[in-house]
């Protein structure tokens, strides 16, 4: 298993050294991995957005269900189950997304996770069960020897984030000012956290739709109070940009499946006066024969 795990971030660090040898910036190449992995998976955003719309659109008929078999579980869910398939709806669909993201969130976790120095200045692994790091060895760290603080390099963004194995807590000793840019990110990937959420249940006013929005605020302040000691400035990037640009997907499907509903309602609405016409039409003709 360690060996599948080490194969695993020896290709995460290869498909970001491969763009950092283009833009010759870790952070860039950590951006650019995170929007390609976001458009791989649009398929099943898609899919995503669509589910929570269909869910939405059906919410009176599942109440309806739920009060009319309260007393009889069993029944309830066959008929809720009957009414995902005929409406299309697949409420589990917006699992799949988030389960995906989290093995390369993890991943890009080891691969930043900055060293762990001991008492003796020797190089040891922050936590063991992440197993190695490729960029560590890359930048000059080698575990299980003597700290060469003159032989370590850095991995940053553009000066911004000097340091993207550094968490926010890290840079807060050094001072307020070098860490801003750390609590600014970290505050906008707790904000990403809360956004999706927020969007699906918007017009909403029930209480799983409550439920929901409560959910979404404790995620993200728990995703700011961890991050802040443990989320290196990496792992920060990636889950802001993850974030702002799943927000501008999540905006791009809503956009048009609202045109696709708009069509669908000027096709009825069409349909309806084509036979009003037709029913006018048949009438005056009859009254013309008498």
């Amino acid at each position: 298993m360690r060996v599948i795990w080490d194969g695993f971030l020896d290709i995460i660090f290869g498909v970001m050294q491969f763009f950092y040898s283009f833009v010759g910036d870790w952070g860039l190449s950590i951006i650019i991995v995170t929007i390609l992995f976001r458009l791989l998976v649009w398929p099943l955003m898609v899919k995503q957005v669509r589910s929570m719309r269909g869910m939405q659109k059906i919410q009176p008929l599942m109440k309806e269900i739920q009060k009319k078999y309260a007393d009889d579980r069993e029944t309830q869910s066959q008929k809720m189950m009957e009414l995902y398939k005929e409406h299309g709806v697949n409420p589990l669909a917006g699992c799949l997304p988030v389960l995906l993201q989290m093995p390369l969130f993890i991943g890009f976790f080891a691969v930043l996770m900055m060293p762990r120095i001991d008492e003796n200045g020797i190089v040891q692994l922050a936590v063991q069960w992440y197993g190695k790091s490729p960029l560590l060895s890359h930048l000059g760290y080698v575990i299980g020897e003597p700290l060469e603080s003159l032989q370590v390099g850095t991995a940053s963004f553009f000066g911004i984030l000097p340091d993207l194995m550094t968490t926010p807590s890290m840079m807060w000793d050094i001072g307020p000012m070098a860490a801003a840019p750390y609590i600014a990110l970290l505050v906008l990937s707790g904000v990403g956290v809360l956004l999706p959420m927020l969007m699906n249940q918007s017009g909403q006013d029930n209480p799983q739709a409550k439920q929901q929005k409560l959910i979404g605020y404790s995620m993200s302040v728990f995703m700011i109070f961890i991050g802040w000691s443990f989320f290196p400035g990496g792992v920060l990037l990636y889950m802001t940009t993850s974030s702002i640009f799943a927000v501008g997907q999540q905006r791009f499907v809503q956009y048009q499946m609202d045109k696709e509903d708009e069509k669908k309602e000027a096709a009825i609405e069409e349909e309806k006066a084509k036979k009003k016409a037709e029913k006018k039409k048949s009438k005056s003709d009859k009254g013309a024969k008498k």
